[in-house]
């Protein structure tokens, strides 16, 4: 997208009270500070402003202390006026998106440009009248009425500006013949700026030219009487040298007779485009393409559109991490528009990351060169040389390849003055301040290109007999160009390897770097001259968000791990983004690494300058930043646990992975860990805590692990508390997906360490409970009394009235198991009488889904119904698990009263909302309830004839009941059994049996 149409249709005026205009309406800016904000991003157009910069610009020296915010709110607000696509946040910093022609200043500054043209060729009447129409853009004081050193800065340097092309158009306005109209004008501003000799000069020539040589002289006279007077100084150069000549009547200031016409050049003169002439080259210096070049279909697309762009001179830049094939994917594109760009093609590595960069006057000098310009010819200064390569260009059609370049700055020179021209550069770092820039962001390979790269190397019969081999060989690779062709290139020399041998020499992480070698290519080098270009404190935040050994980390997480302030961490991970050594993550504002770059990371510090200098203290610093992360999520897990008038946001979905993660880590620490290290007890506490919070099967997995890792550490260090959460954890986990047996195992031990070494009670209650649910998924609902009675007994001892209505409800479930029905109906009138007190909605939704139960256990359906539809209402949609198990139910009672349309529409739903939760098992169950009402197979089921959809639905069913045997058989569910008389001559052999879940307990 361009930037035309990223602005909108944007137009901004300064040069007068500020204006911004959409289409022609104008905007409501804000306030005049936040005004000043705008104009401090508005002037730096297409380049990232820093929060401290802005900070600067608006308060100087002395900012007050919410200034950070107070930046954050006027970037909001402007981002609502202006839209999200113009105003962004980029590596710590901010980045406006500006139509260079929509600001009046840059439209001022064209017109400059046109008239110093004109005035060149001659043609100063013409220039004149630019330059008026430059002048008619003021419109009062610039910037009027905004505040901030930055922007008294700026007005008063255009307010100098305007004076300045005022003398300009004058002095036009003189040469072109108009010099008694410029007389008036130049004696009132002579008088107004005594001390601009320029002006003096210029109504001294004006009354020359205009028959008035004895005014001339005196206006001399006057200036200088003036400036010996106020200043003590003769006047300069320019006006005494004017008034010699006026005395001497110079025959040179007499008035032209006209304006001189310019002489165009005769046809034959002008060489045809694209032609080169005799004495200038036409070079061609791309290096050889890859031959194996593989994939990047959109990306190469994209960067050609890019080049070909003809109204302006493109610039399509090319970022990303070392070694991910941003070279290759030049030459390529650059190889394949040879007949686009017929008067050559420039190429140069500016060694932007390997710390010898070139510098601009260098590389001016080479494409000097290239063009046939012979040393001697080659101008000193670094100006004189950019101007020299920009006339060469002028009227010619040239692809420029900077490769390899370090930042704007490098790049800026080198760019071509006109269309027709275009320029391609890659670079590790995101180069965010270059005209007319168009960026491109290369990933890694998707695993298929991965794998096709491979093949092309290797052959297509080795990779294809080795086919599963080889996915993981690109996957350990972490899909890098770079990487994948270094191995590649080994087997292509050992044709007696196999694939699978490589793979498990690269196995071990803690190897896998040095395997990915091969000549003079190796991934850690190329890694390493990027980590050379950070800054001391970029270099600490690398290594440092390597250490724990979760999938990402948001900003307050790189906060806790880094000890920062978390806008100083964000600052500082964006900036590790645009330096392509740390990536966005798919999740909103979470940072990752490439795993290669991990790896790199987490070894750098043995040969890292400056950084820690033995084993201990490595350890020691990351044990401490395990730790910081470790209290950050204790934090969060204990504020979602508050009650709802107090609660925090919950932890996101991501929190449970990385928690999970987390607490594996810390749980295979060593007992005597440098720094100390988080106690296995706060681990377990924050692992119970994240496990009570979880309202998603997604995190059963992860946490799962953990709790297995966790329960290894607690045995080994006699650690009973620990051991009881951990416990705990697992059984709960293990009966959610359905292995009530295992889970039985679990939490019959977490209980007997509770009682036995008196542990705190809520972690009793806790066990009680949890024991007594797993005895409800077994069907023994007289232990489950015994239990729920337990654990209400000791929420009632130590007066935790939100856990005590919880239990009275799983103890009214366990009731009508029992056959009690009156009692249960009583309990969930207590639960509810608490939960109104507490003003609890998630409670009050739980009652009146128990109160579903009992109406249902009683044949009372409609009511059950009537229940179950209310308890829904309570319950927040984004809860897909206790949604899908309410729809699940209401099914039920739906298709037991006969209403069998919608006992199909909430079983769709259970399903639906089972899947976004991830519960494997809810959504087998929910399958095969919605097998049972397609089919309705309750006996005396009403028929419906002429029913359209009826013809359809034994297929269905029978599909939905396949798919849920596929899901329950696997993993023991007794629910699977009944499934198979269903399916009749349709049942499956069926997956047998595994190890389910995949953390169970050994």
């Amino acid at each position: 997208m361009d930037r035309e149409a990223r602005s909108g249709g944007l137009r901004f005026e300064v040069l007068g009270p500020v204006r911004g205009l959409r289409d022609g309406v104008e905007l409501a800016l804000g306030s005049p500070q936040q005004q000043g904000l705008l104009l401090a991003l508005l002037f730096r157009a297409g380049r990232q402003v820093s929060g401290a910069q802005l900070i600067d610009d608006l308060w100087g020296e002395e900012p007050p202390a919410s200034a950070h915010g107070v930046i954050r709110t006027y970037v909001h607000r402007l981002r609502r006026i202006l839209g999200p696509d113009v105003l962004t946040s980029l590596g710590g910093g901010y980045l406006l998106v500006a139509d260079p022609e929509g600001l009046d200043t840059a439209r001022c500054e064209a017109l400059l440009a046109r008239a110093r043209t004109l005035r060149a060729e001659g043609r100063h009447p013409e220039a004149g009248a630019v330059l008026r129409s430059a002048l008619a853009l003021w419109r009062g004081e610039p910037m009027s009425g905004v505040p901030g050193p930055y922007l008294q800065r700026q007005r008063r340097e255009w307010e100098e500006r305007r004076l300045a092309v005022l003398e300009s158009c004058l002095e036009a306005e003189v040469e072109g013949g108009r010099r008694a109209e410029s007389v008036a004008e130049l004696a009132a501003l002579a008088e107004e700026h005594p001390l601009r000799e320029r002006l003096s000069e210029l109504l001294m020539l004006a009354l020359y030219r205009s028959g008035r040589q004895a005014d001339a002289l005196e206006v001399y006279r006057a200036a200088d009487r003036r400036l010996r007077t106020e200043l003590g100084v003769a006047p300069g150069p320019g006006l005494r040298e004017l008034h010699g000549r006026i005395l001497a009547a110079d025959e040179s200031l007499a008035a032209p007779a006209g304006p001189v016409p310019v002489q165009a050049p005769p046809a034959e003169a002008v060489p045809p485009a694209g032609a080169a002439s005799a004495a200038v080259l036409r070079p061609d210096q791309l290096p050889a393409a890859v031959a194996d070049f593989t994939g990047r279909a959109a990306e190469v697309e994209a960067v050609r559109a890019a080049l070909l762009e003809s109204d302006r001179v493109p610039v399509a830049a090319v970022a990303g991490m070392g070694g991910v094939g941003k070279t290759a994917l030049a030459l390529h594109v650059a190889h394949g528009l040879a007949e686009e760009f017929p008067d050559g093609r420039l190429y140069l590595d500016l060694h932007g990351a390997d710390g010898r960069p070139t510098r601009p006057e260098e590389a001016l000098a080479a494409f000097l060169r290239s063009f046939g310009v012979p040393g001697e010819a080659i101008p000193a200064s670094p100006a004189e040389r950019a101007a020299r390569y920009r006339s060469l260009l002028a009227g010619r059609r040239v692809l420029v390849l900077l490769d390899n370049a370090r930042d704007a700055e490098q790049v800026r020179p080198l760019l071509p003055g006109g269309a027709g021209c275009a320029v391609l550069v890659t670079s590790r770092t995101r180069i965010g301040a270059l005209p007319n820039a168009r960026f491109t962001e290369l990933p890694v390979l998707p695993a298929e290109e991965a794998v096709t790269l491979l093949t092309r190397v290797v052959g297509a019969d080795r990779v294809a007999a080795e086919a599963e081999a080889a996915r993981e060989l690109v996957r350990l690779c972490g899909q890098l160009p770079l990487a994948v062709r270094i191995l590649a290139a080994r087997l292509a020399c050992r044709p007696g390897w196999s694939v699978a041998r490589l793979v498990e020499q690269l196995g071990g992480d803690r190897y896998r770097l040095d395997a990915l070698r091969s000549g003079d290519l190796a991934v850690d080098s190329s890694f390493r001259f990027g980590f050379d270009l950070l800054d001391a404190e970029q270099a600490r935040a690398f290594r440092m968000l390597a250490v724990p050994e979760v999938p990402d980390l948001s900003a307050a997480e790189a906060a806790a791990v880094l000890d920062r302030p978390e806008p100083a961490a964000e600052a500082l991970a964006e900036s590790l983004v645009d330096c392509s050594m740390l990536e966005v993550s798919a999740g909103p504002d979470r940072y990752r690494y490439h795993d290669l770059l991990r790896a790199f990371a987490q070894r750098i510090d043995r040969v890292c300058p400056g950084g820690p200098r033995n084993q201990a203290e490595i350890d020691g610093e990351r044990v401490r930043a395990l730790t910081r992360l470790v209290d950050h999520h204790h934090a969060r897990m204990a504020a979602a646990l508050r009650p709802p008038s107090e609660r925090a946001a919950a932890p996101a979905a991501g929190d449970y992975v990385t928690v999970g993660a987390l607490v594996r880590q810390c749980a295979q620490l060593p007992v005597r860990s440098p720094g100390g290290g988080p106690g296995l007890d706060r681990l377990a506490e924050l692992l119970l805590g994240v496990c009570l919070s979880a309202d998603s099967g997604h995190a059963t997995r992860p946490l799962g692990h953990a709790a297995n890792a966790l329960l290894r550490a607690a045995l080994e260090q006699g650690d009973r508390t620990a051991e009881a959460r951990a416990r705990l954890v697992l059984g709960r986990l293990l009966a959610e997906v359905g292995s009530a047996s295992s889970a039985l195992t679990e939490l019959l031990r977490a209980r007997d360490l509770c009682t036995a070494h008196g542990l705190p009670e809520p972690l009793l209650a806790l066990a009680h409970g949890s024991l007594a649910a797993c005895f409800v998924h077994l069907d023994r609902p007289d232990e489950a009394v015994a239990g729920f009675s337990a654990a209400v007994a000791v929420r009632q001892r130590i007066g935790d009235r939100r856990a005590l209505a919880a239990e009275l409800l799983d103890l009214a479930g366990a009731f009508a198991r029992q056959g009690r029905f009156g009692a249960a109906g009583r309990v969930v009138d207590q639960s509810l009488v608490i939960g109104h007190d507490l003003a609890d909605r998630a409670l009050e939704a739980r009652a009146r889904d128990s109160l579903g139960s009992i109406a249902h256990d009683l044949g009372r359906y409609d009511q059950a119904v009537s229940h179950r539809r209310a308890a829904l209402a309570l319950t927040d949609p984004a809860d897909h698990r206790r949604t899908g198990r309410i729809l699940l139910r209401l099914g039920e009672s739906l298709r037991a009263g006969g209403r069998g349309p919608e006992a199909v529409e909430a079983a769709e739903r259970a399903v639906d909302a089972l899947t976004l939760d991830g519960d494997h098992r809810g959504r087998g169950l929910a399958l095969a309830a919605l097998g049972d009402a397609l089919a309705d197979h309750r006996p005396g089921g009403p028929e419906r004839p002429g029913d359209p959809e009826r013809s359809g639905r034994p297929a269905r069913a029978r599909a939905c009941w396949a798919e849920a045997y596929g899901i329950l058989a696997p993993i023991g569910s007794p629910e699977a059994e009944r499934l198979v008389p269903l399916l009749g001559d349709d049942h499956p052999a069926g997956p047998s049996r595994r190890h389910w879940p995949s953390w169970l307990p050994v």
